[in-house]
């Protein structure tokens, strides 16, 4: 449910979309041979809080969000989209009731031999189920 809502926002942002299309912004790993700049969105961890008067559960995920772009200011220009496109804010998205996305950490940046910058960007995602 946490990739679920932050992939949604993210596809659904149009200037967000309009550098990276929704089609290359992914749950999971990217298929290799994705075009770039593309937008990986995976689950990192969730710790569920059980309360036994409630018939839902409060969960708290950490979402990685791994922006791949060519060249390095393009990496950079496409991670302030990224957080322009995830706001603090609560509400149902795409199905999944968010109580908050807050931004977390942001990872370092690398590069590789063909000249691939990667940077990810960490969110904590409290939604229930």
């Amino acid at each position: 449910s946490d990739v679920k809502a932050v992939r949604y926002l993210l596809a659904n942002n149009a200037p967000l979309i309009a550098v990276v299309p929704a089609s290359r912004i992914g749950a999971g790993a990217l298929p290799q041979g994705t075009a770039l700049a593309a937008i990986s969105v995976t689950h990192v961890s969730t710790v569920r809080r059980h309360m036994v008067s409630q018939t839902v559960e409060m969960c708290t995920s950490r979402v990685q969000v791994t922006v791949m772009a060519s060249p390095y200011p393009l990496l950079k220009s496409t991670q302030a989209l990224v957080r322009a496109a995830l706001p603090r804010s609560r509400g149902t998205v795409n199905g999944v009731r968010v109580d908050s996305i807050l931004t977390d950490a942001d990872g370092p940046d690398f590069t590789d031999e063909a000249g691939l910058h990667i940077g990810s960007l960490d969110y904590i995602i409290n939604y229930t189920e």
